[in-house]
């Protein structure tokens, strides 16, 4: 079952409105217009009692002002491209950069700040967007439709995109997940599997740097199940240099298979991610702050984590990363999965 509600307006006076999706075990999620973002995923856990587990906020206002992409669809480029700018086809394009000397999640009003049209289609909702040439300085009219549908449990958005003109892409979903109930405190005991052998490097400002490096001995290996604050307490010099926790990118072969999987400590629901996107970005809300949430709750630190399936960050100027760019007029698909139970 579908219901559409309406959240508020818009500055410029245009309607924003909400999709909530109830499956057969009255399993709920909400997803919005704005930003084609994640509201609330609630979900039964062991004991009966159902527990949202998507960070969020009560108002548009609020995400309006929002700088932390909570549940947000994040485009035209996930992730960072360095100095914020690339070379394509001859052609230099400068980029906002806002995360320092980069560019982050496509700038400084990237796709979870746009405002999506939306169509109900049997079981699903389509959200669509129309992203300008050169809108935040990429080139081309880029076209995004998302379809997402909520069934037993699993959250489904399935991408198409297309452009007019050669561009870079990478879209992903920006969740910050607490599987024990938003507001319940820390994610640091969640016990998280990451089925990847190589991940990406950091420079200081947590670029992701090529080639790829191994896993084995490092504190970035979560190829068996570990908690996540195992890892952390390691205190290798990558993670301190990431404000404590974890901000890096793995590879995934498999999307078959889950890419990742957690567990809340707590409530026992578990998460398995599944993507044919090659990246999974690893972010343990190291730089949440303190904030006011939904239903009254307080976010801060560590109190929630994102598991980002994407393209490689930066592989428009990386050549050793596969490559991310799509040609003018070809139509690419794209699949993220978020299958939640206990």
């Amino acid at each position: 079952m579908i219901e559409k509600s309406l959240f508020g307006t818009m500055p410029d006076g245009q309607r924003v409105y909400n999709f909530t999706f109830i499956d057969e075990k009255n399993q709920r999620a909400v997803v919005s217009e704005y930003a084609c973002a994640i509201l609330e995923l609630s979900v039964k856990a062991k004991d009966g009692k159902f527990y949202d587990v998507a960070l969020g906020y009560d108002t548009l206002e609020e995400y309006l002002s929002d700088t932390r992409n909570f549940g947000a669809t994040v485009g035209r480029y996930a992730n960072r491209i360095a100095e914020g700018k690339f070379t394509l086809n001859g052609v230099t394009y400068h980029l906002p950069r806002n995360n320092g000397r980069n560019t982050l999640h496509g700038g400084f009003k990237g796709f979870g700040k746009k405002l999506f049209s939306s169509e109900i289609q049997d079981d699903c909702v389509v959200f669509t967007l129309d992203s300008p040439d050169l809108d935040e300085g990429f080139p081309g009219n880029f076209k995004l439709a998302a379809k997402i549908s909520f069934s037993d449990g699993t959250l489904k958005m399935n991408y198409e995109y297309v452009c007019d003109h050669d561009t870079p892409a990478s879209i992903t979903n920006h969740n910050y997940f607490n599987l024990n109930g938003h507001g319940r405190g820390t994610i640091l005991n969640h016990t998280l599997k990451i089925n990847s052998e190589r991940y990406c490097k950091a420079d200081e400002n947590l670029l992701a740097l090529a080639p790829l490096a191994s896993v084995e001995g490092t504190s970035f290996d979560f190829r068996h199940e570990k908690k996540i604050i195992e890892k952390i307490s390691e205190y290798s010099p990558e993670i301190i240099q990431a404000k404590g926790g974890f901000d890096h990118c793995y590879e995934i072969k498999d999307s078959k298979n889950p890419a990742a999987v957690a567990v809340g400590d707590m409530s026992g629901i578990k998460l398995e991610v599944f993507s044919d996107m090659p990246a999974l970005q690893l972010y343990t809300g190291n730089s949440i702050g303190h904030c006011r949430g939904k239903d009254g709750a307080f976010y801060n630190n560590f109190d929630g984590f994102a598991l980002e399936a994407q393209q490689f960050p930066n592989a428009v100027n990386e050549p050793l990363f596969p490559c991310a760019v799509i040609k003018a007029g070809e139509k690419t698909n794209a699949f993220i999965h978020y299958k939640l139970g206990n």
